[in-house]
């Protein structure tokens, strides 16, 4: 197999304690607390220190194991400390409050030149003498770069439509544009999440749990623990596998699995480059036995004198410390590693770890985890599917990709490694790009360092061969300092009281320049050499305030932040060594997603106003922006609307009154949702909400009860009028019939319309009962097909026995449902 960080040789340089920082002296037990509560008996966690952000690859598996054993065993030495201080101390670490609800800021998931739009799919039939044209005849999924299609639950190639619902691949034909049939469903194992297609296959990710997998089948043994536990019971070292099932689609009537392949952990995205599918999972594997609270005997709370009661307390995790230590070096790589299973008509069978050397393996010189994170590489321009995999240690991580390159943006440490080191050190994160130039391949081209944390993929852009990331810095990892903090002044100011040394309580807290969150923008280029070196920085952007919502287009940059009201800022990116502010505009409301019409508007969605001051959120109204940035020194609001799915009843002016919850549109978090079509200037988002209903009616003398929840499930158009720069309501599209009015079930179910295709004059609207087809001029209906409803899910504890179909083997079902 080829591993894609073989391509860099480095001399490797084994990670021990005094080059990662690694906690000391554990077993320094303090053994006493003052009477100001303000002490506790505290571990020595030693010191930490921060070096390269470089990923350097194992070539010995002992050493990747014994990096794994340090990082679990340290941080179960901060879960000791921590549970001691909040066990000992009065402290209330929760009483700062902060700087705003984050909501979705905080999440809420090309060459370098950024596509205005960037709409992409695989191909389509090769045997089609004239085939649709993305972009031009319909409209696919609303990707961040152009060339690199991301992964969603919906696809089309202009001629078929690929939908994972309830459960199954539900594949519809588009014999012209107007037309919609059914050509079959075939059940799928797990949660189908996501897909991509490339010509006649299609990957499929499935999120598969150990609770609702056959009771005889082998994955459960392989997902659980050799012996039970103390209750006879077995926990499972991973509650979750992520699936990847290769469909051939060359017969969409007859769909045909061709590969099974399981990795232990959580799916996060995935692209399409050049025929080949990335995909980024992310694993923690649960440690058995491990101990982070101290065991204490059953009379310890009835002891009334302290000190006893800290001998005891110090007793028991000097014990805890000694167990952990002595489980730990009994682990072995098998017991952290994600493994690798494949479902062939011989049964299921486990991929060795690693091919032998751990070259498979790498991670950062400083950063200290026990988790991984998975690239899979899966070719698809062969006859056969190929498949390359690189596990990173490293916490979870946010993904983006050009044509070119993949970049990984991941924190620098974990939330536990900054307990106990006060402001030695900011949040920062690490950046590790990879080359993906090459069909079937991914190879490591560099690391470097940003401060603060990264937001989303929209945070990061490559352009021209320079990596531009925006980030906000914000105390993450380190929740309980803004309270410490305050706390320490108020002492120090009480002491000098109770001493005689000042006769009035005086708090002088030390101001840092930027208070509270404060932002950056970054540009880092490869040296060559395998760093990233930082070659331009803005720094302090928006003091006390967040990014939202980011958008790298070309030479320019995009970042709206809020607190109380929302600044949209531009940057010049022309030189990237001197990255430069030009303009910055104050409007109410918040954008959570950027979207890009030309180089002089800006079409965006996010959340609107509180008041009339324009100052804070209302969180029920979902608004539309229009920025004109033809002068980016000087932009402006060019149009708003506000959107609202709710409708009038006869005796009610006010939808509030009458019952109806605040609305929501999936747009606002999920750019896949946000569909806007330029060929016609209209923008497609889905917006929902419902309300309960009780209600009185008299038939034939008889009174009857009526009560159950109301849906409204719509997809909102609106006119995008390019040349006057202006917004107007140009109808919806209404699902809410397909879930009827007051039918109990559907509470617990999604109920909106989720995605939306043009198709020539044609908009097609898609939610989990159904999907419809209007024409866009009037929204006059044209046809409505229902979609197969859910299979019930057989779980592990079911007492009686059912049936549920799955991939392998499964035999896909040809109907047609129209209307």
């Amino acid at each position: 197999m080829n591993r894609g960080l073989s391509a860099f040789i480095l001399t490797f340089i084994m990670l021990t304690c005094g080059l990662s920082g690694c906690l000391q002296a554990f077993d320094d037990v303090v053994d006493s607390i003052t009477d100001s509560g303000d002490d506790y008996p505290s571990l020595d966690l030693g010191e930490r220190t921060r070096s390269s952000p470089a990923l350097m690859q194992y070539d010995e598996c002992s050493n990747l194991l014994e990096d794994l054993r340090n990082a679990v065993f340290e941080e179960s030495l901060v879960s000791l400390d921590q549970n001691a201080y909040w066990h000992w101390t009065d402290t209330n670490l929760y009483r700062a409050e902060p700087f705003m609800d984050v909501g979705i800021a905080e999440g809420a998931s090309d060459d370098g030149d950024t596509a205005i739009s960037s709409p992409s799919v695989g191909s389509t039939d090769s045997s089609s003498a004239e085939k649709p044209v993305v972009g031009t005849d319909f409209s696919g999924t609303n990707n961040q770069e152009q060339g690199v299609d991301e992964a969603d639950f919906l696809k089309t190639d202009g001629r078929w439509i690929y939908l994972l619902n309830n459960g199954k691949l539900v594949i519809l034909g588009v014999p012209e544009f107007g037309q919609l049939e059914m050509l079959s469903n075939m059940s799928l194992e797990g949660t189908p999440t996501e897909m991509l297609i490339d010509e006649d296959r299609l990957v499929i990710v499935s999120r598969v749990y150990y609770s609702n997998l056959e009771s005889d089948d082998p994955l459960r043994e392989l997902m659980a623990f050799d012996e039970p536990n103390e209750w006879g019971y077995y926990d499972y070292r991973i509650s979750n596998l992520v699936k990847y099932t290769v469909v051939d689609v060359s017969n969409r009537s007859v769909p045909e699995v061709e590969r099974e392949i399981y990795i232990e952990g959580h799916y996060h995205t995935a692209r399409l480059v050049n025929e080949t599918v990335r995909s980024v999972t992310h694993a923690d594997m649960y440690i058995d036995g491990l101990i982070t609270y101290p065991e204490l005997p059953s009379n310890y709370w009835e002891i009334n004198d302290r000190y006893e009661r800290m001998d005891i307390w110090n007793s028991s995790v000097t014990k805890a410390i000694n167990d952990n230590r002595e489980l730990v070096d009994g682990l072995t790589l098998e017991d952290f590693s994600p493994r690798i299973h494949e479902r062939t008509n011989d049964g299921v069978f486990t991929h060795a770890v690693t091919a032998g050397d751990c070259s498979e393996f790498s991670s950062a010189e400083d950063v200290m985890s026990r988790g991984f994170t998975t690239i899979a590489t899966i070719g698809l321009f062969e006859e056969e599917t190929t498949l390359q995999v690189d596990h990173i240690a490293s916490s979870w991580v946010n993904v983006y990709a050009s044509g070119n390159m993949m970049v990984l943006a991941e924190r620098v440490n974990e939330w536990w490694w900054y307990w106990g080191i006060d402001d030695t050190y900011e949040d920062e994160t690490n950046i590790h790009a990879f080359d993906i130039s090459e069909p079937a391949n991914t190879e490591y081209i560099g690391s470097g360092r940003v401060k603060g944390d990264v937001q989303d993929q929209f945070s990061i852009s490559e352009y021209n061969g320079s990596i531009r990331v925006a980030s906000t810095s914000d105390n993450w990892g380190r929740w309980w300092m803004a309270a410490v903090d305050v706390i320490e002044d108020i002492a120090v100011a009480v002491d000098s009281v109770a001493s005689g040394e000042s006769d009035e309580i005086i708090i002088e807290p030390e101001i840092p320049d930027c208070l509270g969150p404060s932002n950056h923008v970054t540009v880092l280029q490869d040296n060559g050499e395998g760093t990233l070196n930082v070659i331009g920085e803005i720094n302090d952007i928006a003091c006390g305030e967040r990014i939202w919502s980011s958008r790298f287009v070309g030479e320019i940059g995009y970042l709206v932040t809020f607190r109380n009201i929302d600044p949209l800022w531009t940057i010049d990116l022309s030189d990237p060594s001197n990255p430069t502010i030009l303009g910055e505009l104050e409007v109410p409301g918040v954008s959570t997603y950027i979207h890009p019409l030309n180089e002089e508007l800006l079409l965006t969605i996010g959340i609107g106003p509180a008041g009339e001051d324009g100052f804070g959120l209302d969180w029920s109204q979902t608004q539309i922006s229009l920025f004109d940035v033809s002068d980016l020194e000087n932009p402006r609001l060019a149009d708003s609307l506000s959107l609202s799915p709710g409708y009038l009843d006869d005796n009610c002016a006010d939808i509030r009154s009458c019952g109806w919850s605040w609305s929501w549109s999936e747009a606002t978090y999920e750019h896949k949702a946000f569909n806007y079509w330029a060929p016609e200037n209209l923008l497609a988002v889905p917006l929902s909400t419902h309300r309960w209903v009780y209600d009185t009616v008299v038939e034939n003398d008889r009174t009857y009860t009526y009560y159950g929840y109301e849906f409204v499930s719509m997809l909102k158009l609106v006119n995008v009028d390019i040349e006057n720069k202006s917004l107007t309501a140009h109808g919806e599209v209404d699902h809410s019939s397909l879930y009827g009015n007051g039918v109990q079930e559907y509470w617990y179910s999604n109920t909106d319309i989720r995605r939306s295709i043009f198709m020539g004059d044609y908009i097609y609207s898609i939610s989990s009962a159904g999907m419809t087809v209007h024409l866009t001029d009037n929204l006059s209906h044209v046809v409505t097909v229902d979609l197969p409803e859910d299979d019930p899910v057989t779980y592990y504890y079911d007492t009686e026995s059912s049936t549920t179909s799955s991939d392998g083997g499964a035999e896909p079902v040809a109907e047609s449902s129209e209307s």
